[in-house]
Protein backbone atom coordinates (compact mmCIF):
# COMPACT_ATOMS: atom_id res chain seq x y z
CA UNK A 1 0.00 0.00 0.00
CA UNK A 2 0.93 3.80 -0.08
CA UNK A 3 1.76 5.56 2.72
CA UNK A 4 1.81 9.04 3.24
CA UNK A 5 3.49 11.92 4.66
CA UNK A 6 1.59 14.69 6.23
CA UNK A 7 2.57 18.25 6.74
CA UNK A 8 0.21 20.59 8.67
CA UNK A 9 -1.13 23.36 6.13
CA UNK A 10 -1.83 26.53 7.28
CA UNK A 11 -4.78 27.13 5.06
CA UNK A 12 -5.17 23.85 3.09
CA UNK A 13 -4.07 20.22 4.65
CA UNK A 14 -3.80 17.08 2.22
CA UNK A 15 -1.72 13.88 2.78
CA UNK A 16 1.69 13.37 0.96
CA UNK A 17 2.33 10.23 -1.48
CA UNK A 18 5.32 7.98 -0.47
CA UNK A 19 5.64 4.32 0.16
CA UNK A 20 4.10 2.19 2.70
CA UNK A 21 0.84 2.11 5.09
CA UNK A 22 -1.92 4.24 4.66
CA UNK A 23 -1.73 6.81 7.81
CA UNK A 24 -3.93 9.98 9.14
CA UNK A 25 -3.02 12.96 11.10
CA UNK A 26 -6.13 15.07 12.55
CA UNK A 27 -4.93 18.03 14.41
CA UNK A 28 -7.18 19.82 16.73
CA UNK A 29 -8.22 23.07 15.20
CA UNK A 30 -6.51 26.27 16.63
CA UNK A 31 -9.61 28.64 18.26
CA UNK A 32 -7.99 31.51 17.59
CA UNK A 33 -8.19 30.84 14.28
CA UNK A 34 -10.83 29.56 11.46
CA UNK A 35 -10.86 25.75 10.43
CA UNK A 36 -9.56 25.19 7.17
CA UNK A 37 -11.00 24.06 4.27
CA UNK A 38 -11.04 20.14 3.81
CA UNK A 39 -9.49 18.61 0.31
CA UNK A 40 -8.54 15.56 -0.74
CA UNK A 41 -5.56 14.47 -2.01
CA UNK A 42 -5.58 11.56 -4.43
CA UNK A 43 -7.29 8.48 -2.65
CA UNK A 44 -5.54 9.27 0.94
CA UNK A 45 -8.69 10.51 2.56
CA UNK A 46 -8.50 14.12 4.69
CA UNK A 47 -6.66 15.43 6.85
CA UNK A 48 -8.14 19.17 9.02
CA UNK A 49 -6.01 21.99 9.75
CA UNK A 50 -5.84 25.59 10.67
CA UNK A 51 -5.02 29.01 9.60
CA UNK A 52 -2.25 30.27 12.48
CA UNK A 53 -0.35 32.92 10.34
CA UNK A 54 0.01 36.33 11.05
CA UNK A 55 1.81 37.25 7.38
CA UNK A 56 -0.61 37.82 4.37
CA UNK A 57 -0.76 34.68 2.35
CA UNK A 58 1.01 35.97 -0.43
CA UNK A 59 5.05 35.65 -1.94
CA UNK A 60 5.57 39.04 -1.97
CA UNK A 61 7.52 38.98 1.78
CA UNK A 62 10.70 40.27 2.25
CA UNK A 63 13.01 38.35 0.05
CA UNK A 64 16.00 36.79 2.52
CA UNK A 65 19.69 37.07 1.95
CA UNK A 66 19.51 40.54 -0.04
CA UNK A 67 19.74 43.16 3.21
CA UNK A 68 21.83 45.51 2.12
CA UNK A 69 25.32 45.03 3.02
CA UNK A 70 27.27 48.13 1.62
CA UNK A 71 27.02 50.48 4.68
CA UNK A 72 28.11 47.54 6.88
CA UNK A 73 31.06 46.28 8.49
CA UNK A 74 32.81 43.55 6.04
CA UNK A 75 34.59 40.28 7.87
CA UNK A 76 37.87 41.95 7.28
CA UNK A 77 38.10 44.95 8.50
CA UNK A 78 35.57 43.71 11.38
CA UNK A 79 35.79 39.67 12.30
CA UNK A 80 33.72 40.07 15.42
CA UNK A 81 30.68 41.34 13.32
CA UNK A 82 30.24 38.34 11.53
CA UNK A 83 30.83 34.26 11.52
CA UNK A 84 31.94 32.05 8.84
CA UNK A 85 30.09 29.33 8.42
CA UNK A 86 31.80 26.38 7.62
CA UNK A 87 31.43 24.18 4.71
CA UNK A 88 30.21 20.96 6.06
CA UNK A 89 26.97 23.39 7.44
CA UNK A 90 26.25 24.54 4.08
CA UNK A 91 23.80 23.01 1.51
CA UNK A 92 23.95 24.57 -2.31
CA UNK A 93 20.22 23.51 -3.84
CA UNK A 94 19.88 24.42 -7.45
CA UNK A 95 17.20 24.29 -9.18
CA UNK A 96 16.32 25.79 -13.30
CA UNK A 97 15.44 29.00 -11.35
CA UNK A 98 18.47 29.24 -9.80
CA UNK A 99 20.70 28.62 -6.05
CA UNK A 100 19.37 28.37 -2.50
CA UNK A 101 21.98 28.54 -0.19
CA UNK A 102 21.06 26.86 3.23
CA UNK A 103 22.98 26.80 6.30
CA UNK A 104 21.87 23.81 8.60
CA UNK A 105 21.97 24.53 12.42
CA UNK A 106 23.14 20.85 14.09
CA UNK A 107 23.38 22.65 17.73
CA UNK A 108 19.62 22.36 17.65
CA UNK A 109 18.92 19.29 15.60
CA UNK A 110 21.96 17.07 14.97
CA UNK A 111 20.08 14.19 13.74
CA UNK A 112 18.42 16.06 11.55
CA UNK A 113 21.19 17.92 10.01
CA UNK A 114 23.86 14.73 9.72
CA UNK A 115 21.14 13.10 8.08
CA UNK A 116 20.35 15.52 5.45
CA UNK A 117 24.80 16.07 5.42
CA UNK A 118 24.71 12.18 4.40
CA UNK A 119 22.05 11.98 1.63
CA UNK A 120 23.42 15.43 0.15
CA UNK A 121 27.24 13.43 0.24
CA UNK A 122 25.53 10.39 -1.55
CA UNK A 123 23.94 12.43 -4.33
CA UNK A 124 20.24 11.51 -3.33
CA UNK A 125 18.29 14.33 -3.87
CA UNK A 126 19.87 15.08 -7.65
CA UNK A 127 16.94 14.45 -9.86
CA UNK A 128 14.33 14.48 -7.66
CA UNK A 129 11.29 16.61 -8.06
CA UNK A 130 9.50 19.43 -5.62
CA UNK A 131 6.62 17.13 -5.54
CA UNK A 132 4.25 19.79 -3.26
CA UNK A 133 4.44 23.62 -3.86
CA UNK A 134 2.12 25.26 -2.06
CA UNK A 135 1.54 29.35 -2.99
CA UNK A 136 2.21 31.34 0.64
CA UNK A 137 3.28 27.62 2.64
CA UNK A 138 6.07 25.98 1.63
CA UNK A 139 8.23 23.74 -1.34
CA UNK A 140 8.70 20.01 -0.16
CA UNK A 141 10.80 17.67 -2.01
CA UNK A 142 12.56 14.55 -1.31
CA UNK A 143 9.99 12.41 -2.30
CA UNK A 144 11.25 9.04 -4.81
CA UNK A 145 7.79 8.07 -6.20
CA UNK A 146 7.39 10.49 -9.73
CA UNK A 147 10.56 9.79 -10.23
CA UNK A 148 10.07 5.84 -9.80
CA UNK A 149 13.37 5.38 -7.41
CA UNK A 150 13.10 3.33 -4.61
CA UNK A 151 12.72 5.15 -1.10
CA UNK A 152 16.09 5.68 0.93
CA UNK A 153 17.01 2.88 3.12
CA UNK A 154 17.82 5.30 6.19
CA UNK A 155 16.32 4.50 9.36
CA UNK A 156 13.45 6.62 10.94
CA UNK A 157 14.92 9.76 12.55
CA UNK A 158 14.27 10.62 16.31
CA UNK A 159 11.88 14.05 16.92
CA UNK A 160 13.79 17.38 17.55
CA UNK A 161 11.09 19.79 17.69
CA UNK A 162 12.62 21.30 20.92
CA UNK A 163 15.66 22.07 22.24
CA UNK A 164 16.96 23.03 26.08
CA UNK A 165 18.10 26.23 26.81
CA UNK A 166 20.98 26.92 29.20
CA UNK A 167 20.36 30.27 31.21
CA UNK A 168 24.24 31.20 29.44
CA UNK A 169 23.50 30.53 26.08
CA UNK A 170 23.23 33.91 24.10
CA UNK A 171 20.14 34.97 23.03
CA UNK A 172 18.92 38.24 21.44
CA UNK A 173 15.86 38.95 21.89
CA UNK A 174 13.58 41.10 19.83
CA UNK A 175 9.88 40.43 20.99
CA UNK A 176 7.04 37.81 22.20
CA UNK A 177 5.45 34.99 20.37
CA UNK A 178 2.48 33.78 22.77
CA UNK A 179 4.18 34.41 26.05
CA UNK A 180 7.52 32.94 24.56
CA UNK A 181 10.72 35.27 24.03
CA UNK A 182 11.44 35.46 19.89
CA UNK A 183 14.71 35.57 19.39
CA UNK A 184 18.05 35.30 17.67
CA UNK A 185 20.85 32.27 18.63
CA UNK A 186 23.87 32.32 16.13
CA UNK A 187 21.62 33.95 13.43
CA UNK A 188 18.42 31.58 13.90
CA UNK A 189 14.50 32.66 14.70
CA UNK A 190 14.20 30.75 17.69
CA UNK A 191 11.49 31.40 20.85
CA UNK A 192 11.83 29.90 24.24
CA UNK A 193 10.05 29.59 27.59
CA UNK A 194 11.26 33.06 30.02
CA UNK A 195 14.69 32.49 31.43
CA UNK A 196 12.86 32.77 35.41
CA UNK A 197 11.46 29.03 34.69
CA UNK A 198 15.07 28.06 34.57
CA UNK A 199 15.19 27.95 38.53
CA UNK A 200 12.62 25.51 38.50
CA UNK A 201 13.69 22.79 35.80
CA UNK A 202 15.76 19.99 36.77
CA UNK A 203 18.34 21.10 34.58
CA UNK A 204 18.40 24.32 34.94
CA UNK A 205 17.41 25.19 31.38
CA UNK A 206 14.06 26.02 29.71
CA UNK A 207 12.59 24.87 26.41
CA UNK A 208 13.02 26.36 23.10
CA UNK A 209 12.57 25.89 19.16
CA UNK A 210 13.21 27.03 16.19
CA UNK A 211 10.54 29.08 14.63
CA UNK A 212 8.99 28.61 10.83
CA UNK A 213 9.47 32.10 9.86
CA UNK A 214 9.68 32.09 5.65
CA UNK A 215 13.21 30.71 4.72
CA UNK A 216 13.10 27.64 7.22
CA UNK A 217 14.09 24.91 6.08
CA UNK A 218 12.37 21.85 7.92
CA UNK A 219 11.53 17.75 7.93
CA UNK A 220 8.31 16.55 6.81
CA UNK A 221 6.85 12.95 8.77
CA UNK A 222 4.49 10.56 9.12
CA UNK A 223 0.90 11.03 10.47
CA UNK A 224 0.70 11.30 14.11
CA UNK A 225 4.45 9.48 14.63
CA UNK A 226 6.57 12.46 15.72
CA UNK A 227 9.81 9.88 15.07
CA UNK A 228 9.63 9.46 11.51
CA UNK A 229 10.79 11.94 9.68
CA UNK A 230 13.44 10.87 6.97
CA UNK A 231 14.58 12.28 3.89
CA UNK A 232 11.65 14.85 3.01
CA UNK A 233 12.34 18.64 3.58
CA UNK A 234 10.62 21.66 2.86
CA UNK A 235 11.83 25.13 2.75
CA UNK A 236 8.39 27.53 4.02
CA UNK A 237 7.43 30.62 1.80
CA UNK A 238 5.02 31.92 4.43
CA UNK A 239 4.37 31.48 8.43
CA UNK A 240 2.44 28.11 9.26
CA UNK A 241 2.77 29.05 13.48
CA UNK A 242 0.71 26.11 13.72
CA UNK A 243 4.18 23.76 12.61
CA UNK A 244 6.21 25.31 15.36
CA UNK A 245 7.29 22.26 17.77
CA UNK A 246 5.47 20.04 15.89
CA UNK A 247 7.87 19.37 13.12
CA UNK A 248 11.88 19.60 12.91
CA UNK A 249 13.78 22.86 11.80
CA UNK A 250 16.87 21.92 10.64
CA UNK A 251 18.45 25.23 8.94
CA UNK A 252 17.33 28.24 7.30
CA UNK A 253 17.80 29.68 3.84
CA UNK A 254 20.68 32.28 4.05
CA UNK A 255 20.35 33.36 0.34
CA UNK A 256 18.42 32.73 -2.87
CA UNK A 257 15.29 32.69 -1.61
CA UNK A 258 13.36 34.59 -4.84
CA UNK A 259 14.41 30.99 -6.78
CA UNK A 260 12.22 29.27 -4.09
CA UNK A 261 8.97 31.34 -5.26
CA UNK A 262 9.80 30.28 -8.71
CA UNK A 263 9.43 26.65 -8.21
CA UNK A 264 6.54 25.56 -10.00
CA UNK A 265 3.11 25.37 -7.79
CA UNK A 266 0.90 21.90 -7.72
CA UNK A 267 0.33 18.99 -5.68
CA UNK A 268 2.18 17.41 -7.47
CA UNK A 269 3.02 19.75 -10.37
CA UNK A 270 3.42 18.66 -14.06
CA UNK A 271 5.80 18.52 -14.92
CA UNK A 272 7.52 19.38 -11.57
CA UNK A 273 10.72 21.29 -10.82
CA UNK A 274 13.69 19.19 -10.37
CA UNK A 275 16.92 19.26 -7.95
CA UNK A 276 19.77 19.42 -10.36
CA UNK A 277 22.00 20.00 -7.17
CA UNK A 278 22.33 19.67 -3.36
CA UNK A 279 25.46 19.60 -2.07
CA UNK A 280 27.56 20.43 0.87
CA UNK A 281 29.87 23.41 0.19
CA UNK A 282 32.85 21.17 1.40
CA UNK A 283 32.07 18.81 -0.65
CA UNK A 284 32.19 20.91 -3.80
CA UNK A 285 34.87 22.17 -6.21
CA UNK A 286 36.45 25.18 -4.85
CA UNK A 287 35.77 26.95 -7.98
CA UNK A 288 31.94 27.21 -7.72
CA UNK A 289 32.10 26.89 -4.16
CA UNK A 290 30.58 30.14 -2.02
CA UNK A 291 31.62 31.12 0.95
CA UNK A 292 29.50 32.75 3.33
CA UNK A 293 28.83 35.11 6.68
CA UNK A 294 26.64 35.79 8.37
CA UNK A 295 26.11 38.54 11.05
CA UNK A 296 26.47 37.60 14.74
CA UNK A 297 23.66 38.22 16.42
CA UNK A 298 25.21 38.72 19.84
CA UNK A 299 27.22 41.66 18.50
CA UNK A 300 26.98 45.16 18.95
CA UNK A 301 27.00 45.89 15.41
CA UNK A 302 23.53 43.58 14.79
CA UNK A 303 22.23 45.03 17.84
CA UNK A 304 22.93 48.78 15.86
CA UNK A 305 21.24 47.22 13.20
CA UNK A 306 18.63 46.16 14.98
CA UNK A 307 17.67 49.53 16.18
CA UNK A 308 18.00 51.14 12.98
CA UNK A 309 15.16 48.75 12.15
CA UNK A 310 12.40 50.49 14.84
CA UNK A 311 9.46 52.43 13.74
CA UNK A 312 9.20 55.99 14.80
CA UNK A 313 6.91 54.73 17.34
CA UNK A 314 10.28 52.53 19.00
CA UNK A 315 8.41 49.25 18.12
CA UNK A 316 10.54 46.03 16.76
CA UNK A 317 9.70 44.54 13.60
CA UNK A 318 7.96 40.69 14.34
CA UNK A 319 10.72 38.37 14.06
CA UNK A 320 9.67 37.10 10.90
CA UNK A 321 10.38 40.52 9.32
CA UNK A 322 13.90 40.65 10.27
CA UNK A 323 16.53 39.46 8.30
CA UNK A 324 20.43 38.67 9.27
CA UNK A 325 22.56 40.35 7.22
CA UNK A 326 24.50 37.61 5.10
CA UNK A 327 27.40 38.04 2.79
CA UNK A 328 27.76 35.70 -0.03
CA UNK A 329 30.88 35.58 -2.30
CA UNK A 330 30.85 33.49 -5.04
CA UNK A 331 34.31 32.62 -6.93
Amino acid sequence: MMKRLLLLVPFVAVGLLACGDAESHDPKPNKATPTAVVQKHYDLGTVTATASSTLPDREDFRPLGVVDVSALSTPENAPDDWRKVAGDQLIVLKTAHGSVVIEMAPQFAPGHTQRYGQLAKEGFYVGLPFHRVLSGFMAQAGDTVLVSRPPPETEMLDAEFRFRLAPSTKVTVVGERRSANAGFIDGFKTASQPQALAMMTADGKVQAWQLHCPGAVAAARLGNDINSANAQFYITMGYPENLDKNYTVWGRVRAGFKSVFKIKRGEPPMPPDLIQMFSLVSEMDAAIAPSVWVMNTDSPAFVAYLEGLRSEAGSMPDICNIEVPVIVRWP
